[in-house]
């Protein structure tokens, strides 16, 4: 676990890198892939803070972006955040067969 910088996040998966470009917007970047991170963004002001996940970038540069989660206030925002860094962090882990998030996989039914 690497511990955040921010106000309102204790900790986030290891693995991802924290990048703080101001205290409104903030990016959550996997480490083994650039292109998969979480955006807050919060410079519409507070009570219209946004969240969105980015799962790849495509052949002309364009992000895939999911539903962003928006008209968030500034906690509500982290906490989303939080949710979607600690999802997709699993989900690839799972993907890549770590044993810490395949526990189930290896269980008959």
């Amino acid at each position: 676990m690497s511990e955040s910088e921010t106000e309102h996040l204790d900790y986030y998966p290891s693995g991802w890198n924290e990048e703080i470009h101001d205290e409104y917007y903030i990016e959550w970047v996997a480490d083994d892939d650039p292109t998969i991170l979480v955006r807050l963004d919060g410079t519409m002001g507070d009570g219209d803070y946004s969240v969105t996940p980015i799962t790849g970038v495509n052949t002309d540069g364009e992000e895939f972006v999911t539903r962003p989660v928006s008209g968030l206030s500034r906690t509500e925002a982290f906490e989303v955040a939080a949710t979607l860094i600690y999802a997709m962090n699993g989900v690839m882990g799972r993907l890549r067969s770590e044993k810490e998030f395949t526990g189930d996989a290896n269980k008959e039914s």
